[in-house]
């Protein structure tokens, strides 16, 4: 199955690789007015961020600017913000609680690979 789109970042935060992203579901929060719970392949290894030997296998996406919209994306490269989910492992709430998720980097998402690898913008 094609990925709805690529997620990277030129400024580290251990997502210099692309990562595939499947839309999974919108969810809400009384920081944001708009998140979008992914799933990426290749998964985030977890040990930086304390968890071990379990990966990071689906992340919560923010639009980075006021107006920019994740559904749909209107512009791209999309600049976000990424986050990870801190509660117990499983389903994800469609409400999450104000402390619930923690930033882990500032990224972009891009319409194809080659976009998010620098290349062609798609």
């Amino acid at each position: 199955m094609d990925a709805d789109f690529y997620l990277a970042s030129q400024d580290g935060y251990r997502l210099q690789q692309p990562r595939a992203c499947w839309r999974l579901k919108p969810l809400s929060s009384p920081n944001a007015a708009e998140l979008l719970l992914v799933q990426i392949d290749p998964p985030l290894i977890g040990q930086p961020f304390g968890l071990g030997g379990d990966d990071i296998h689906q992340l919560i996406l923010a639009p980075k600017y006021v107006g920019q919209s994740l559904t749909p994306i209107t512009q791209w490269p999309a600049p976000i913000h990424v986050s990870r989910y801190l509660g117990p492992p499983g389903t994800i709430p469609d409400l999450l609680p104000a402390n619930a998720i923690e930033l882990i980097a500032w990224a972009e998402l891009h319409p194809t690979r080659p976009a998010a690898e620098g290349g062609n913008p798609g």
